[in-house]
């Protein structure tokens, strides 16, 4: 059941992984740190949820006095799917969901608008200037306000000034993965990640906000963000 409600919402969702890489050699995985919810969310990352719940809220589908964290619990937790399904089946939301043109329809991705832009950009460029395989820099900070769609850079960048230049694959037909290594040098708590166009300033694909990585010199975080582009959106 699970998967066929994944395949059912197509659109493009990315996931980030680390390992922490301790100054005598050894390593520790750390698995996926995408979101910082306190809930195991059911098929896709916080932020299309937010968005899902000020959606749901503008277009009264559920109470204007409903908090996001309350919504989770609700309708996105892995330990409870049955409230999340009788959700899905509202007609007026499967309309939301999948965009229909005679609905008022929200967009759910998880990249920033700045790096929205860049793509449609290089989309139109005809092979020049910007490249959206540029966006393979990885950078990291100590900040911990939550990831919107109108952020362009990190709360508190920490750690090297230069980004990490990431080992760029294609894992599967439809996924981008790019792996970056950041070194540190003091101790820090690390709380955020970001992808970027370039080493230095640049433009941002995608920031994420997650519970603390203590480090201390000599430590390394190996970064793993895998993007995954679905078929079958409007």
């Amino acid at each position: 059941m699970k998967k066929d409600l994944q395949s059912a919402l197509p659109g493009v969702t990315g996931h980030l992984d680390a390992v922490l890489i301790h100054a005598n050699g050894k390593r520790e995985d750390l698995g996926r740190i995408s979101d910082g919810s306190k809930f195991r969310l059911i098929g896709r990352p916080i932020q299309w949820w937010r968005q899902l719940w000020g959606a749901m809220r503008e277009l009264r589908l559920i109470r204007r006095s409903m908090g996001f964290a309350q919504f989770l619990e609700r309708y996105g937790a892995v330990e409870q799917p049955e409230s999340m399904i009788r959700l899905f089946r509202m007609p007026r939301v499967a309309d939301l969901l999948m965009g229909r043109p005679d609905r008022r329809a929200a967009q759910f991705g998880l990249v920033v608008t700045g790096g929205a832009n860049f793509l449609a950009t290089d989309m139109a460029s005809g092979q020049a200037s910007p490249r959206i395989s540029s966006m393979n820099f990885h950078d990291s900070g100590t900040g911990t306000v939550a990831a919107t769609s109108t952020d362009s850079g990190l709360g508190a960048q920490a750690g090297p000034a230069t980004r990490a230049t990431g080992s760029q694959s294609n894992p599967a037909t439809n996924q981008y993965k790019s792996v970056g290594l950041i070194s540190y040098a003091g101790g820090l708590a690390i709380t955020e990640w970001g992808l970027f166009s370039a080493s230095t300033a640049g433009t941002m694909w995608d920031r994420r906000v997650f519970g603390a990585i203590n480090v201390v010199s000599g430590d390394s975080i190996q970064y793993s963000y895998t993007l995954t582009i679905s078929a079958g959106g409007s």
